[in-house]
């Protein structure tokens, strides 16, 4: 017996591999509106996970920050089809993950319009029975009211019937704040200081497989 009805994943890092799509749009993004400054790939990395509009103001604070959300947008829109990618084994374990009878959900803090893009990219789609996005909800991750708002969609009272996936710090605070369990997977390039507070590590989906099935 499945000791969850429901797995709720981010995006970023998690279901999709944005990494180097991100990394791309931003180097773009300097050589326009900031040539002088000069951010390493490592420092990038990190630009996952943190709400966009929150990065923007902090990198860009003498430009409107829904503006340079927007640029963003308008530039990774096209590189996603170059770079965006799913994870070893992933379409075939999330496959199994269904035939096992859990309920499957996406909680990011990314918008809708970029979500379903990047679902649709990674033909992963048609996989989950929920999908919240930002714009969901009237604050981002770590608040949990979107992990709230998807058990709400799914008929789901008991937190202990839910794990939420991630592979940042702000994922296991997710889980943390909305009570439920947490997976922190590994394999991203970010370091994870709150790793070993997680209930469960997967450094792969197939490892992810051997915890869950």
């Amino acid at each position: 017996m499945n000791k969850y009805r429901v797995i709720l994943f981010d995006l970023d890092g998690t279901l999709c591999d944005t990494d180097e799509m991100i990394v791309q749009t931003m180097f773009k993004i300097y050589e326009t509106y900031k040539p002088a400054k000069v951010r390493t790939r490592e420092e990038l990395y990190y630009f996952s996970g943190p709400p966009l509009i929150e990065m923007m103001k902090n990198e860009f604070p003498n430009n409107k920050p829904e503006e340079m959300c927007r640029v963003f947008r308008e530039i990774s829109k096209e590189l996603y089809a170059p770079y965006v990618k799913t994870f070893a084994n992933e379409i075939d374990i999330l496959k199994s993950l269904k035939e096992k009878g859990y309920l499957l959900g996406v909680v990011t803090n990314k918008g809708y319009p970029l979500t379903k893009h990047s679902l649709e990219i990674c033909h992963i789609q048609d996989l989950f029975d929920v999908v919240i996005s930002s714009d969901d909800v009237d604050s981002p991750k770590p608040n949990p009211a979107g992990v709230w708002l998807a058990m709400e969609k799914l008929n789901i009272q008991n937190k202990s019937d839910v794990l939420y996936v991630g592979d940042n710090d702000i994922d296991y605070l997710t889980a943390e704040n909305a009570g439920v369990d947490a997976m922190l997977v590994s394999w991203g390039p970010r370091e994870i200081k709150l790793l070993n507070k997680a209930k469960y590590v997967a450094s792969s989906y197939n490892e992810m497989k051997g915890i869950l099935l």
